[in-house]
């Protein structure tokens, strides 16, 4: 789902009677694997319901919105997003009935300067037939006229080419002398343009990002769908998910478009002593989380909830595991819930934990002893 899955995890942690507290200020217990880490958002879009529509009405005629949103040309019939296209286990993937696009805005412009570090952790998850880009303006305009440049192939952090074999330092570059800005980014999927009436465009366009240097190659979106009609036909031999995208990682946000997976959490004992609780602890297995991420830990029991010291990293399969032992302050007996939380995700998972008295002490059976010797 594209809402953040850090407030679902506020509102699973707060029906366990475990609220903000479940926010750690522990350092993290386990080193951090191969896995990269994650970014400081993920989120799940992973069914049509999750994008918004932006009415294709003309080139700089859309509203951009730090949210996911599709638009295809003002030809094509489809009002939804399930018109073109599939949710499953591969992400989604264009029937190529038509162009469409995934469309994100961002929360604030990103200027040449930024750029580089803007794109340092970006990585796409793409067929061969879809393509990645970003939406340039410059924001001082009132209005300002959008235009896209795309990617050679998918976002690679620093290294990521873009279309006319421009690297980032050269667009960076080129920004910051037009003056513009990185103002959204998009997946683009090929189809047939339907024939129709021209769109629109009685205003005149400003000849913004057009005056020289490597801009000159931008494209408007119409533009940009335009050029991809007519060649459905050469992809039908595709494997299904040639025109598909399974996760895309850009800024802070990653998203992947695959199923959300459900959280879960194991204990290697659901019953345990006050003494082994706080001496030898107990195994926690997770899954569900997001790939690297960190994962906090927390205890709560009715009305009361505490985070505790022990976090973990989520290796690519989103699995965790490790020992917790329970600080001094909740050595009592009781029943009681652990709690995992992704801190990118948002992700919950909780089980149940029944603490009882000190563990027993051995008592010498009387009988009979025989002596020899």
């Amino acid at each position: 789902m594209t809402r953040s899955r850090l407030a679902v995890a506020s509102l699973s942690a707060a029906a366990l009677g475990i609220a903000a507290v479940l926010v750690p200020t522990a350092s993290i217990a386990e080193p951090i694997t191969e896995t990269p880490a994650a970014s400081a958002q993920v989120i799940w879009a992973d069914a049509a319901d999750d994008f918004t529509e932006i009415p294709f009405t003309g080139p700089a005629e859309f509203t951009l919105l730090d949210a996911w949103q599709w638009t295809a040309p003002a030809e094509s019939s489809g009002s939804t997003l399930a018109e073109y296209g599939t949710f499953g286990e591969k992400g989604f993937t264009s029937n190529g009935t038509s162009p469409v696009a995934l469309v994100h805005g961002l929360p604030a412009p990103i200027s040449g300067a930024e750029l580089s570090g803007f794109l340092a952790d970006s990585a796409t998850s793409v067929g061969p037939e879809a393509f990645t880009g970003v939406f340039i303006a410059d924001t001082s305009e009132e209005v300002p006229f959008v235009t896209t440049i795309t990617t050679v192939d998918g976002f690679h952090g620093e290294d990521t080419l873009w279309q006319g074999g421009t690297t980032t330092e050269e667009l960076a570059a080129e920004l910051t002398a037009e003056g513009a800005s990185v103002v959204g980014y998009l997946v683009v999927f090929p189809g047939v343009v339907p024939t129709g009436s021209p769109i629109p465009d009685d205003e005149p366009q400003p000849e913004l990002l057009r005056s020289s240097g490597l801009i000159d190659d931008t494209q408007t979106l119409d533009e940009l769908f335009a050029a991809q009609s007519g060649g459905a036909a050469l992809r039908a031999a595709a494997v299904p998910d040639a025109a598909g995208i399974a996760s895309l990682r850009i800024g802070d946000l990653t998203t992947y478009f695959t199923p959300q997976p459900t959280a879960a959490l194991a204990l290697s004992s659901t019953s345990i002593t006050v003494s082994q609780a706080t001496t030898t602890g107990f195994t926690v297995s997770g899954s569900g989380f997001a790939p690297g991420e960190i994962v906090s830990s927390g205890i709560g029991t009715g009305a009361m909830g505490d985070s505790l010291p022990d976090t973990f990293i989520a290796d690519a399969d989103g699995n965790v595991s490790g020992t917790i032992v329970l600080p001094a302050a909740w050595a009592a007996a009781g029943d009681y819930f652990i709690v995992l939380v992704g801190e990118s995700s948002g992700q919950v998972a909780s089980s149940a934990l029944a603490i009882t008295g000190a563990a027993p002490v051995a008592v010498p059976v009387p009988g009979e002893a025989t002596y020899t010797g």
